[in-house]
């Protein structure tokens, strides 16, 4: 998928930001898809 919307970029180095950013709470756009870290509530 990063490939597709990104194919310039390095993929694993993409990867390894959005889940770096999602994990401080952080909404990261990449194209059309929107990756968020959802915590299930207690």
């Amino acid at each position: 998928m990063i490939l597709e919307e990104m194919p310039e970029t390095d993929p694993q180095g993409t990867l390894s930001y959005i889940m770096t950013e999602v994990k401080k709470g952080k909404i990261v756009t990449l194209g059309d898809c929107r990756f968020t870290l959802k915590v299930p509530a207690i």
